[in-house]
């Protein structure tokens, strides 16, 4: 039988009441009915209360559930996903307060909270970025007034950690640790100057031998296609193709690498209590480093930094010119006005990670 002021989504039961004659939407994020209704209870006594103040006392809560069934389907799954996290995120800092009473002050709470919390200015930015686009919706339906987090976004300054260039030895090294179809992904952010998240969703239907040319789709969901290295073409022309999958890079049973930061973490923590325990020295790097790697060699190959902002994916060259300080005079001067060549990363033989 169906439930009263109860339906579920994707394994999740929602509230769904018609209170006033207005309707009330909003997850009660459990999979369980009892809880749910338990829940449910709560909130429609809740609602009921709230409107002896008013439209204006509409819960934070209730305000997301509303902006999350108003965009459904319009923000890609990456964006939809990042937006997600963002507001589970902050969710104990709004929770308690009604749409119209997150002011400067909540939000500068907000942003202590998530900063003792460990989270980076790049991260709590994304973060406002998701309650900005909560606040604007509930602003444009008449529920509340300004938008406090676009001052605070600004004021929040972004700290750039610096860039680490890896050692090629230490590269073999994590290479040689890693599972061999991880060790493949990582190989090729080097020999590509690719993103994680581009590498792994990449499929061989992308990928042209005979142009050598690779086709990804990277930030804000845009596609572009990039000119392989020898070496690099010859590198993914060699990896196997796992049954049943059509993507690059996977495991070994064709499921792709849907933890790939974590397993990278997971693996780096590995390679080093390993060379700590043999006495090695082995450095620490991300494997976002691989990209910057990519991008210096690249340069310093003779490729042009125009030719290499567009290969990187970069919306301005004046984010790929961070490049030119590891570079001499005499490299940044070729840089500025050089070739399209695409420089023969690792000049050794391809190896099968």
């Amino acid at each position: 039988m169906p439930e009263a002021n109860l339906y579920r989504r994707a394994g999740v039961w929602w509230l769904r009441a018609t209170i006033n004659g207005r309707e009330h939407r909003e997850t009660l994020r459990t999979s369980d009915v009892k809880t749910a209704r338990r829940l449910r209870d709560r909130r429609i006594e809740e609602i009921k209360q709230a409107r002896h103040f008013g439209e204006s006392k509409r819960p934070w809560l209730e305000a997301v559930a509303a902006w999350a069934e108003q965009i459904d389907g319009q923000l890609a799954p990456k964006t939809a996903k990042r937006y997600g996290v963002s507001l589970q995120q902050v969710e104990p800092s709004l929770r308690g307060l009604a749409i119209n009473e997150i002011d400067g002050r909540a939000i500068a709470g907000l942003i202590e909270t998530r900063r003792k919390a460990g989270a980076t200015p790049a991260t709590v930015r994304r973060d406002l970025t998701a309650v900005s686009a909560v606040l604007e919706y509930a602003e444009f339906r008449g529920w509340r007034e300004g938008n406090p987090t676009l001052s605070k976004r600004r004021n929040l300054k972004e700290r750039r950690d610096p860039i680490v260039l890896p050692e090629h030895p230490d590269i073999e090294t994590y290479i040689a640790y890693a599972t061999p179809p991880f060790g493949a992904l990582i190989r090729a952010a080097w020999l590509t100057g690719c993103r994680q998240d581009e590498l792994v969703t990449v499929t061989w239907r992308q990928f042209s031998h005979n142009r050598g040319t690779l086709e990804v789709i990277g930030k804000g969901n845009k596609r572009r296609t990039i000119t392989l290295s020898d070496h690099a073409k010859a590198f993914i022309a060699s990896l196997p193709r796992a049954l049943g999958s059509d993507l690059i890079f996977c495991k070994q049973d064709g499921d792709g690498f849907a933890q790939a930061a974590s397993d990278f973490g997971h693996l780096r923590r590995g390679v080093l209590a390993k060379a700590k325990k043999e006495k090695r020295t082995v450095s620490r790097f991300r494997f976002h480093d691989l990209r910057h790697l990519f991008a210096v060699e690249a340069l310093r190959g003779g490729m042009s930094i125009y030719d290499l902002s567009k290969h990187l994916g970069h919306t301005s060259v004046r984010t790929t010119e961070i490049y030119l300080e590891f570079l001499t005079p005499e490299e940044e001067a070729r840089a500025k006005q050089g070739s399209a060549q695409i420089p023969a990363q690792g000049t050794r033989p391809a190896q099968r990670a």
